[in-house]
């Protein structure tokens, strides 16, 4: 029979030490209310194909093919007169309008998708197509796509590229500045004539302590010269609101650059154990520690205590059971268990079962969070 092999993890109770903080620029970590990524969309029509269309088999490609033909002075009297069209495959279109807009010529590329039945875009080339706002309420073309369409290495022949392939013909300039009636946060602060910009925390550094303390930098470094007490405002865990005093309002670029530039420091981290099962990793932020507590998995008993005696090293050793001891008042880190299961091999599942059973015993003192 398999002996049970026992890790006994001994970490001293002074290496516990605090992570250092680091300073961070505020642009770095945040962005600007109204700096997103926006789409132009439309659906075209795709010729040239080597007998890889939609045909016959797919009606609506025929429909639009006999409308652009009508409009091209070259009308069809049926959609049986097109029931032999193997070259032609309706498509749905999509460019990315980048974060900082687009002026009228300035060109960007087209992502062209089959929506029928074509069994391949290859060869093929998108008829000049409109291209509208992706919120179609907003009724106005913004831009033209045509194009040879240029087929991806992965393999998927009903879905392109076409470089450069939509010529922008109206500006789409993104606005930052807002009145504070435009603002969907409600606070005496915030005036309804005044203007503010929002800055908008990175989804992975979104808290409360990181949100109040850019609101801190900014107010210690620019309240003085806007002749206020204060000029931002964390609203919630993820925006600030800052003031844009009247002598910057028609120049509010040096403004922004200047609250951008700031720097502060970053709070302690959330503890956090995030698994990722698809590429096998995981990764630990903040103070995230185990409280004593023995797990076994497959022949594999992990002991973790702290050693009566202190010392400065963690140090791993393998011998026959030995029992839990009982002071749940100290702990230790969970980068030293990570640190000593990898010294043993022990596989990427078995690590992350044994900490899923740490943290449903209750002593993982860390949010366990599996990556999807």
């Amino acid at each position: 029979m398999r002996r049970i092999c026992l890790i006994v993890l001994m970490v001293s109770a002074v290496c516990s030490t605090s992570l250092g903080q680091v300073n961070v620029r505020i642009g770095d970590v945040t962005s600007l209310k109204g700096q997103s990524i926006n789409r132009l969309v439309g659906t075209g029509l795709v010729v040239g194909l080597n007998g890889t269309g939609d045909g016959d088999q797919y009606e609506v490609a025929m429909r639009q093919l006999a409308q652009m033909l009508g409009r091209l002075a070259a009308p069809v009297g049926g959609l049986e007169e097109l029931k032999d069209t193997k070259n032609v495959a309706i498509v749905m279109i999509d460019a990315v309008i980048p974060e900082h807009g687009v002026r009228e010529g300035d060109r960007i590329n087209v992502n062209v998708s089959s929506i029928g039945s074509a069994k391949s875009l290859a060869g093929g080339r998108l008829v000049i197509t409109p291209l509208m706002y992706h919120d179609l309420r907003i009724d106005k073309v913004f831009a033209y796509a045509s194009g040879r369409v240029q087929i991806g290495a992965d393999g998927q022949a009903t879905v392109g590229l076409i470089e450069d392939g939509a010529k922008i013909e109206e500006d789409v300039l993104l606005g930052f500045a807002a009145s504070g009636s435009e603002i969907p946060f409600s606070n005496d602060w915030i005036k309804p004539a005044d203007q503010y910009v929002t800055l908008v925390l990175d989804k992975s550094h979104a808290s409360w302590g990181l949100a109040v303390a850019i609101a801190e930098a900014i107010n210690s470094e620019l309240s003085l010269a806007a002749d206020v007490e204060r000029v931002a405002m964390a609203v919630d865990l993820k925006n600030v609101v800052v003031w844009v005093p009247g002598f910057q309002r028609n120049d509010p670029a040096s403004w922004i650059r200047d609250i951008q530039e700031l720097s502060t420091l970053m709070p302690p981290d959330e503890a956090r154990v995030v698994i990722d099962r698809d590429s096998g990793t995981i990764v630990v932020s903040g103070d995230a520690r185990i409280s004593p507590v023995v797990v076994s998995q497959r022949g594999l008993t992990v002991n973790v205590f702290e050693p009566p005696v202190e010392t400065s090293e963690s140090r791993l050793v393998s011998k026959q059971f030995v029992g839990l001891g009982t002071d749940d008042s100290v702990s230790t880190n969970v980068a030293d268990l990570l640190r000593a299961l990898n010294q043993l091999n022990v596989p990427i599942d078995d690590r992350i079962a044994i900490l899923t059973q740490i943290q449903r015993a209750g002593k993982l003192h860390a949010k366990l969070v599996f990556k999807e």
